[in-house]
């Protein structure tokens, strides 16, 4: 990976690494509805660029709600459509019980190492 950029500066972070086929979208805080639209933004950047294997890290990420929730349903629509992919990586405990609690655990490729 070769570039970062904040999409916004705020205490709701999305940040971006971009290299190629593979775009890495951290998540910084708190993701509710006030940054979705970063992490919506972000996604769409990266497809624009060409990338094929998005990851998704929740690292750190200290809350997210059902308006993530929903973009992340969003962008794996929007990866799928180009014939790519998505995988959440470093999914704590409680964000996996939110996952598995939606019903989205099997939707979603989890990088669990």
């Amino acid at each position: 990976m070769r570039e970062e950029e904040t999409i916004q500066p705020s205490a709701n972070a999305v940040k971006v690494e971009a290299g190629g086929e593979t775009g890495r979208i951290r998540l910084l805080g708190e993701i509710d509805h006030t940054a979705v639209e970063q992490l919506d933004q972000a996604v769409a950047d990266l497809l624009d660029q060409g990338a094929q294997r998005l990851l998704v890290d929740f690292a750190d990420l200290s809350f997210f709600d059902s308006a993530c929730i929903s973009a992340l349903v969003r962008a794996r629509a929007k990866a799928e459509e180009r014939g790519g992919t998505i995988t959440l990586t470093n999914v704590n405990k409680y964000a996996r019980r939110i996952l598995d609690l939606t019903g989205l655990t099997p939707v979603f490729a989890l990088d669990e190492s």
